[in-house]
């Protein structure tokens, strides 16, 4: 911690074109910082938008007691590579995220904190009352089954983004190398002890998600093929059955010639029979081309996110810091 006390809580916010929520989140985030006991720190990612965050977050960051960090990304590397930035920038003994929409309030956050301890080193906000639209909460519900059969974790609500970590989680999290990373399954993987706490969700702010329905696909994915082989089992049965399908087809349609003759009839359903084979290998190799994307991106070795500048502000006085 290079000779600074260490905070009691570092609030890491990943922002991507947030220039028009920043005051929102100062104003909300400050008296929460400061009831801290051991006191607290804000640490912001622009990641990589185009407008003028950062520059806006250090102007406000000049008129807080408390300290803050903002870190700009080089460009736009996803949310979860910019909480991944803000963990490795962050410096409190515990520390918590939050999303930039403030649709988690940060006014939970000292009751998550008491709920914090070595027996539970991580503590989750459970959505009791979502305020999304139908097909995210479908999504994330189809999601949370998933990972939770996945990973052996029984969670409410796997795709919570508002957590609370002690130091080691956070310093375990940081040994992560590889590229797809999702946040609540590297928890998840880490075995480390998950209490979930009710919270008040409310509804998202009139600029909407920037999630764009791409990066939701991209993300799903990454979710299926990143934590399991699962579904290269499945389609490893459903091409044995197939094979067998088809196997037992072509015999019909010997015995049929023999026995009846030729017929336009026959011809139609062996078409048929041809195609939905065809189809059903597309999605072998298109599932295999995904593993095998994987393995590409991983080989490649190129780092997580890279920092364009990281700034800290304190007492007014901006200075550099190194970037992680």
């Amino acid at each position: 911690m290079s000779g600074e006390t260490q905070p009691g809580l570092s609030l890491v916010i990943p922002l991507y074109r947030d220039e028009d929520a920043l005051e929102q989140i100062f104003a909300r985030c400050e008296p929460v910082i400061e009831a801290i006991e051991g006191g607290g720190e804000l640490v912001l990612v622009d990641d990589g938008g185009a407008d003028r965050t950062t520059p806006r977050a250090l102007e406000l960051a000049r008129t807080m007691r408390h300290p803050t960090t903002v870190v700009r990304l080089a460009r736009n590397f996803g949310q979860h590579a910019a909480v991944f930035a803000g963990l490795a920038h962050a410096r409190g003994a515990a520390v918590a995220t939050l999303d930039s929409d403030l649709q988690y309030p940060p006014e939970e956050l000292p009751a998550m904190l008491r709920a914090l301890s070595p027996e539970w080193p991580v503590v989750s906000g459970y959505r009791e009352q979502r305020r999304d639209p139908l097909l995210r909460r479908v999504v994330t519900r189809l999601l949370t089954r998933w990972l939770n059969r996945q990973t052996g974790v029984r969670l409410r609500d796997f795709g919570s983004m508002f957590r609370v970590y002690d130091r080691r989680t956070v310093d375990l999290m940081l040994t992560f190398t590889e590229r797809h990373r999702y946040v609540p399954a590297v928890v998840a993987w880490l075995g480390v002890p998950i209490k979930e706490v009710p919270i008040d969700h409310q509804a998202r702010s009139e600029r909407g998600s920037h999630y764009r329905i791409g990066a939701l696909v991209e993300m799903t994915l990454d979710l299926v093929t990143g934590y399991s082989v699962f579904p290269l089992r499945v389609l490893t049965t459903v091409g044995l059955l197939a094979s067998l399908l088809g196997f037992a087809g072509t015999a019909s349609f010997a015995v049929y010639r023999v026995l009846v003759g030729g017929g336009g009839a026959g011809t139609v359903s062996a078409f048929a029979l041809i195609f939905a084979l065809l189809t059903v290998q597309l999605m072998i190799v298109a599932l295999i081309g995904e593993y095998v994307g994987r393995v590409y991106s991983e080989a490649k070795g190129r780092p997580y996110y890279v920092v364009a500048a990281a700034s800290r502000v304190q007492d007014g006085e901006v200075s550099a810091q190194a970037a992680r």
